[in-house]
């Protein structure tokens, strides 16, 4: 039969999923509702609101903010206030100056809250035993539910909300075993249980199963027995046991329960296909992988048309490991996938993430950076898509202009080759010409001497016979005076 769970289980259970970074450290923008004590209001956007608790002494400096229909941004962290089964944040700080850039309205909180809940089947379908403490008739039945002998103030409300109404089932101040899912109620900041059936609480009877249920194995009492065993797929989702710690299940009984792996592997499918909606990937069972010499198996893959991983699954049964883990990595490595789960239960929130940061560094990671690290790392894949062929296309021109300035530089190559034979054509003529010119002149030189010589040497001979004629024409002279 399924657990039974008790409300201070559902209030740890929600106490940890909230525990996602985004919901510790938030800034959320709506419009104030004053509907509550001093140290409490609603931000409103839309029908959703969601409940604010202003801590200590610090009320004093956020009133004049608080005023109805204000808009104002609340920083804080998301944290339970089971004594009315509510949401809130935890307010840190409040103001009204323009929208940080990681400002998130009311909507994008309550929707990723009510995502944890949903995907967490620790709270789907699942039996609550505990105490009425009062019945409300309105349209729907609906009533405060706290533990058994525990603390009035620990409460989560549940609600019938078929036709009809089951409040004669419920009497105030009786033991009720309700059998529902928990849910979130945006207009209320509230979780609650919603209600398929309510009846007495029974003790499970300890010839059957506590695992899955299943009639067939009413004569095995070895099934509610625990014990180790090895290799062997096994489940105890009712026992408490350590953490990855195997025990022994009836084949009938590990056929039929939810933790089977071909449930567990089921679930990730679904997982991959109804939470993620990543455009243009889709989940696929049993895909092959090479790895080194060997050939593997992946339970499930979130691929492409082209076959490119934005992640693995590999899923075992019934809690068991294995050598499950290192099979995921080895598949990571040989693939170079960023994202990795391991799934060894049909809820998800027992589920392993992993995210490969290469050089075989193959960290763990929450569900809440997978999820947004496939997501994003998608649309950044598609974004770098597009900046490739752009760059494929500038790479395309800049050969085109490498090719054109190539063809620019051998032109100029051989020009610059031509010009040089040319100058080294007319250095030769130059040298020749001054040879021709230097001759040319040596002759006419030449030529103009001998020309000149005759008159000069009877220059010289007129010059001898005159001087000595003035010589005794002056000796004369000088005497008669």
């Amino acid at each position: 039969m399924p657990t039974v769970r008790s409300v201070s289980d559902i209030t740890n259970i929600l106490s940890s999923i909230i525990q996602e970074p985004m919901l510790q450290d938030v800034k959320v923008q709506g419009e104030v509702l004053v509907d509550g004590p001093q140290n409490s209001f609603f931000l409103r956007d839309g029908g959703n609101r969601l409940r604010c608790f202003i801590p200590g002494g610090a009320i004093a400096k956020f009133k004049p903010l608080l005023k109805q229909g204000n808009t104002v941004i609340v920083d804080g962290k998301i944290t339970l206030f089971p004594r009315f089964s509510q949401y809130q944040i935890r307010v840190s700080n409040i103001q009204n100056t323009p929208v940080p850039k990681n400002a998130v309205s009311v909507t994008k909180v309550t929707n990723e809250i009510s995502c944890l809940v949903t995907e967490t089947l620790e709270l789907q379908n699942i039996r609550i035993q505990g105490k009425v403490l009062a019945v409300f008739s309105a349209a729907v039945s609906n009533w405060d539910f706290c533990d058994v002998g525990g603390p009035p103030d620990l409460q989560i409300k549940c609600v019938h909300p078929g036709p009809g109404s089951i409040g004669h089932l419920v009497p105030e101040g009786d033991n009720v075993c309700v059998r529902g899912s928990v849910s979130i109620y945006p207009s209320q900041s509230r979780y609650q249980i919603d209600v398929a059936s309510v009846g007495p609480i029974t003790e499970n009877s300890p010839e059957q199963c506590q695992c899955s249920g299943c009639d067939r194995c009413g004569s095995l009492p070895q099934c509610n027995r625990p014990r180790k065993i090895a290799n062997f797929e096994s489940c105890a989702t009712c026992l408490p046991y350590p953490s990855d710690e195997l025990y022994a299940l009836c084949p009938e009984c590990y056929k039929v329960s939810d933790e089977h792996e071909t449930k567990v592997a089921a679930a990730v499918y679904d997982y991959f296909n109804n939470k993620l909606q990543v455009n243009g990937f889709s989940p696929y069972k049993e895909c092959h992988i090479q790895f080194g010499t060997r050939n593997g198996k992946a339970d499930v893959v979130l691929a492409d048309e082209n076959g490119s991983f934005a992640a693995i699954a590999e899923c075992k049964g019934a809690g068991y490991v294995g050598h499950g883990i290192k099979q995921l990595k080895s598949y990571l490595s040989a693939t170079d996938t960023r994202f990795g789960v391991f799934a060894n239960r049909a809820d998800s929130s027992q589920w392993k993430f992993y995210e490969n940061r290469r050089r075989n560094q193959i960290v763990p990671i929450n569900r809440s950076e997978f999820r947004t690290g496939v997501v994003n790392g998608i649309a950044t894949r598609e974004r770098l898509k597009d900046e490739i062929i752009r760059l494929e296309n500038q790479i395309s021109e800049l050969d085109t202009t490498i090719n054109q300035i190539t063809q620019t530089k051998h032109n100029l190559t051989e020009r610059t080759s031509n010009l040089t034979q040319q100058i080294e054509k007319l250095k030769n003529y130059k040298s020749g010409l001054h040879e021709e010119i230097y001759q040319t002149l040596d002759e006419l030189v030449e030529k103009k001497i001998q020309r000149l010589e005759i008159p000069l040497s009877d220059l010289r001979v007129e010059l001898r016979r005159r001087g000595i004629v003035n010589w005794f024409k002056n000796l004369f002279s000088k005497e008669n005076e």
